[in-house]
């Protein structure tokens, strides 16, 4: 949600309103007659989602030396 720039739900989400935010993230536009977002969306999503994980990680380890 942090980088869809999305507010947190106060209930969990469906798995294709999940799914559908991953695979943004991997360059899947969903417009209206799109259809499902592909895996090659959802595996470019998920690479994204790990490296800014990653990044936040790191960025979190530098402040604590």
């Amino acid at each position: 949600y942090i980088l869809a720039k999305k507010p947190v739900p106060k209930q969990s989400p469906r798995l294709n309103e999940v799914l559908r935010l991953i695979a943004r993230q991997g360059g899947f536009l969903g417009r209206k007659g799109d259809g499902e977002p592909g895996v090659k969306s959802i595996w470019l999503g998920l690479q994204r989602i790990r490296d800014v994980a990653a990044g936040i990680k790191y960025a979190k380890e530098s402040h604590d030396l």
